[in-house]
C-alpha cells in the first residue's frame, strides 16, 4: 500500500508541474484586454504663450531671450511659445487683428493659454511661474491631430473631446504656423482664421472631428512649424488645450 501511495503521490506532482496553476485559477481569460488604451497616455495641460513683441521695442528685446530661454527649457508637448508681430518688420494683419481682439495696448504683453496677461518687461522668474501654474491645471480638453501636404496645400485632420464633466460652449479651433525671423524665433507667419472651426457647444464627452485645408502655404518648404488649439471666444479667452504640429 505505502508503495502504491507513493507512486500515486510522484504522479500528482509530476501532474501539477506540467499542468501548471493556470488551469485551476478561477476565471482564467477575465483579464483578456487588460491594458486596452495603453500607449494613449495621460493626457496634460499644454501650455501656449502668446507674446505681442514688435521691432524696434526695447522692452521686448528684454524680454524675448527669456521666453526663448523658456521654450528651450520644457519640452514642446508641455510648453508653445508664439511671438506675434502687430506691427513694424515682420508685422502680419493677422497678428494686430488677434492683438485688437485680445483688446491690448502696448508691447510687450504676454498670455498664458489666453489668461494670466503679463505687460511690460517681466522678470523670467515670473514667466516661469506662470507656465507652471498653467501645468498644474487639469486639463478640460484633449486634441489628436496630423497633418499631410499636397503641393503647397497643407491637410490637417483631428478631433478634440471633451475630457471633463462639464459641458462647454462658445468654443473655436483655430492654428498658427511659425519661423524664426530676423531677431524673432518663434515669429508667427500665418493665422488660421479662414480655416478655424467654430463649435458652438461640446458636452462632457463628446469628441468633435475637424478638418482644415491650408491653401497656399508652403509648410514643409518654408521650415514651418504649427501649433492648433482650443479657446474659448467669449468671457476669459482661455485657451484649453493646445499641440504642437510639425
Amino acid at each position: 500500500m505505502k508503495k502504491i501511495f507513493v507512486v500515486l503521490l510522484i504522479l500528482s506532482m509530476a501532474l501539477f508541474v506540467f499542468s501548471g496553476c493556470s488551469g485551476v485559477v478561477p476565471g482564467e481569460g477575465e483579464g483578456e484586454g487588460e491594458g486596452e488604451g495603453e500607449g494613449e497616455g495621460e493626457v496634460k495641460q499644454v501650455v501656449l504663450v502668446e507674446t505681442f513683441v514688435a521691432d524696434g521695442c526695447g522692452n521686448c528685446a528684454l524680454l524675448k531671450p527669456r521666453l526663448e530661454d523658456l521654450a528651450d527649457e520644457y519640452d514642446r508637448n508641455e510648453m508653445i511659445l508664439v511671438e506675434l508681430i502687430p506691427w513694424a518688420t515682420y508685422s502680419l494683419p493677422l497678428a494686430y487683428d488677434r492683438y485688437s481682439w485680445y483688446s491690448l495696448s502696448g508691447v510687450p504683453q504676454t498670455f498664458f493659454n489666453g489668461t494670466g496677461k503679463v505687460s511690460g518687461n517681466a522678470a523670467y522668474a515670473t514667466l516661469k511661474s506662470r507656465i507652471d501654474a498653467q501645468l498644474t491645471l487639469t486639463p478640460k480638453v484633449s486634441i489628436q491631430a496630423s497633418r499631410s501636404t499636397n503641393g503647397q496645400t497643407s491637410i490637417i485632420t483631428g478631433s478634440i473631446k471633451n475630457i471633463s464633466s462639464n459641458d462647454l460652449s462658445n468654443l473655436v479651433i483655430n492654428g498658427m504656423t511659425l519661423k524664426s525671423r530676423g531677431s524673432f524665433g518663434y515669429a508667427v507667419t500665418n493665422i488660421f482664421e479662414n480655416e478655424k472651426i467654430s463649435v458652438s457647444s461640446l458636452a462632457a464627452g463628446e469628441t468633435k472631428n475637424f478638418t482644415m485645408t491650408l491653401t497656399d502655404i508652403n509648410w514643409d518648404g518654408q521650415g514651418y512649424d504649427g501649433v492648433i488649439f482650443v479657446q474659448s471666444t467669449s468671457g476669459i479667452k482661455t485657451i484649453y488645450q493646445s499641440l504642437y504640429i510639425n
